[in-house]
C-alpha cells in the first residue's frame, strides 16, 4: 500500500538584476521573452484568472506538466499565482508563488516566495528551490542580453578561408601589424603577450601623421575559436570579442565590441561600424597574401 502524505514547506529566493522593475516584470508578462528563460508555454493568458501551462522534462522522460493560474497581478510590482506540478499522471506538488519587484539602486531586487505542499515524497522544497534558482539565474542572463544590445557594436563577415588561418592572422604579431586598424593606418608593436592578462601595447600611425598610443589586455585566447581582449587606452574602453565559426568550409567572423555604457557606445557607433569594416577589408587582403604560407 502506498503511503500518502504531504510535506508543507516554504522557500524564498532573492535576486538583483541590472534592469528596471518594469523590464523585469515584462520578462514574466511577455510569453516570447519568458520562453527564453523559463519554458515555451502551451497556454499563456497573463491576466487575473488566466492560465499558463507547459509540458517538459529530460530526454526519454518523465514528462512534467506545469499548470498555473494567476491570482493577482500588480504591474511592475507583484505577481501571485498558484500552480500544480504533475509527473506523468501523478500530482507531485501544489504551490502558491509570489514574485515581488522592488527598485534597488538603478536595478531591481526580485523576491520569489513559494509556499508548497509536496506530495508523497515525489518532490521537495529543496529540489524545487534548486531548480527555481537556476531558472532565475537564466532570467538574469536574458536581461543582461537586453542591456548589452545598447552597449555593443557588432560586425560580421564570412571569409573563404579555414578558421585556423584567420586565427593565425590575429595571433601572429607580424601578420597582425600589417592589417590592424582602419584604412591608411600602420602600426608599431611595443609589447605583445597573448596570454591571459598579457599586455598588448602599440602605436597606430594615422594617415594624417598623428600617432595614437594604444594599450589592451588579453582576457582569453582559445585556439582556433576565440580572442577576447579589453581595450584600455587611449580614449574608449571596451571589451572586444572575436569569434571564428566553421561554416561549410568557410569561416564566419563575429567582431563584437561591448562598451561600459550605452552613452559611450553611441558616441562612436557610426565611426566604429565603418572603421571595423575597413579593418576587415585589410584582414581579407592580408589573408590573401598568406595563401600558401604555413
Amino acid at each position: 500500500m502506498i503511503e500518502r502524505y504531504a510535506t508543507h514547506d516554504t522557500f524564498v529566493i532573492e535576486k538583483n538584476y541590472d534592469a528596471s522593475p518594469a523590464q523585469v516584470f515584462a520578462a514574466w508578462a511577455d510569453p516570447a521573452f519568458k520562453a527564453k528563460w523559463f519554458a515555451g508555454a502551451d497556454e499563456f493568458d497573463f491576466r487575473v484568472g488566466g492560465v499558463e501551462s507547459n509540458l517538459g522534462g529530460p530526454p526519454g522522460g518523465p514528462v512534467y506538466t506545469f499548470k498555473a493560474q494567476y491570482q493577482e497581478i500588480v504591474p511592475d510590482e507583484r505577481i501571485v499565482y498558484s500552480y500544480t506540478m504533475d509527473q506523468e499522471e501523478t500530482r507531485i506538488s501544489v504551490s502558491v508563488s509570489t514574485v515581488e519587484f522592488k527598485p534597488a539602486g538603478t536595478g531591481t531586487q526580485l523576491t520569489y516566495t513559494e509556499q508548497g505542499a509536496f506530495l508523497d515524497g515525489h518532490d521537495s522544497a529543496a529540489t524545487r528551490e534548486h531548480g527555481t534558482t537556476i531558472m532565475l539565474d537564466n532570467l538574469g542572463k536574458e536581461l543582461q542580453k537586453l542591456d548589452e544590445v545598447d552597449r555593443e557594436i557588432v560586425n560580421e563577415r564570412i571569409f573563404d578561408m579555414p578558421r585556423e588561418k584567420l586565427f593565425r592572422a590575429f595571433t601572429n604579431s607580424d601578420h597582425l601589424a600589417k592589417w590592424w586598424g582602419p584604412k591608411g593606418f600602420t602600426n608599431t608593436f611595443h609589447e605583445f603577450d597573448q596570454r591571459t592578462d598579457g599586455v598588448w601595447r602599440y602605436t597606430m600611425h594615422g594617415p594624417n601623421g598623428v600617432d595614437y598610443e594604444n594599450k589592451s589586455v588579453f582576457v582569453e585566447v582559445v585556439e582556433p575559436e576565440r580572442i577576447v581582449l579589453r581595450h584600455l587606452e587611449p580614449n574608449h574602453e571596451f571589451l572586444l570579442s572575436v569569434t571564428l565559426e566553421e561554416l561549410d568550409g568557410k569561416t564566419q567572423l563575429n567582431w563584437r565590441m561591448l562598451f561600459d555604457s550605452a552613452e559611450e557606445c553611441e558616441k562612436i557607433r557610426e565611426f566604429c561600424y565603418k572603421a571595423n569594416d575597413e579593418n576587415l577589408d585589410r584582414l581579407e587582403a592580408q589573408l590573401e597574401r598568406m595563401v600558401g604560407q604555413t
